[in-house]
């Protein structure tokens, strides 16, 4: 019965994670391709501070003909990656750009800045900005790829303690039956699951420890950026499993 629960536990967390993300769909090229990137009518830039912390300061500043606006906002952000891959920005109108800023579980955080009918000058947090927008900064832009580096493993194996249970926490690529496709299979606490999945052409997956014995990510790789995919970690004796991208 205790199998049931966890199992049923793994299950309620991707359902909930794949729902859950704001952006965690596959743009289509349709949506990819509506933007046309707009002259920029000035310039905007992104400095981070207090990287270090759990929690970092991210400042936008914005400057335009009708004058400058700055503003800082709190935010987690993604670690050990260089600053070109931490954020992307798209200028879809001449007055008008939005920030792609990457969060410390590899999620974006967007942010506009505009002139509002007002002529005044606007830098706020877009919870959820048009499916074009971010089609074109995830996909095109490449917000999310980050240069490949540190360890890359076909399989991952650490004891560690989580809760009362002490047990080996196993990541493991194992091919399949097509080249095309493969088997992530992971493991705790005697709960084990495969997972097959498509191959994306050019692709290489790959676990990626995060420097914590108890948390990984399934990434692919390609033409040198990683991407993570799936995060995989255990917390209080169970075993989480977290789409954070849609495979095709």
């Amino acid at each position: 019965m205790q199998h049931f629960r966890i199992g049923l536990a793994i299950a309620i967390a991707v359902l909930s994670a794949c729902n859950s993300g704001t952006n965690n769909g596959t743009a289509t090229g349709d949506s990819a391709t509506a933007v046309k990137p707009a002259t920029p009518g000035g310039t905007v830039s992104v400095t981070f501070s207090d990287k270090e912390k759990d929690t970092s300061l991210v400042t936008i500043k914005f400057q335009l003909k009708e004058g400058t606006k700055e503003k800082t906002f709190e935010q987690t952000i993604l670690k050990d990656a260089p600053e070109q891959d931490l954020y992307k920005v798209l200028w879809n109108e001449p007055n008008s750009c939005y920030i792609g800023v990457m969060k410390a579980n590899h999620q974006p955080r967007y942010y506009h800045a505009f002139v509002d009918s007002k002529k005044d000058m606007k830098i706020l947090w877009a919870a959820t900005p048009p499916e074009p927008i971010w089609a074109y900064m995830e996909g095109t832009l490449g917000l999310g790829k980050v240069s490949a580096g540190g360890e890359m493993l076909q399989q991952y194996k650490k004891s560690i303690q989580s809760g009362n249970i002490l047990a080996d926490f196993i990541a493991e690529i194992k091919p399949d039956a097509s080249p095309d496709s493969l088997e992530l299979y992971v493991e705790f606490g005697g709960l084990r699951k495969s997972m097959f999945m498509p191959v994306p052409s050019g692709s290489k997956g790959v676990i990626q420890p995060t420097g914590e014995n108890d948390h990984v990510y399934f990434s692919f790789v390609k033409d040198g950026k990683a991407e993570p995919v799936i995060d995989l970690h255990v917390e209080n004796g169970r075993l989480q499993i977290k789409t954070l991208k849609e495979i095709k």
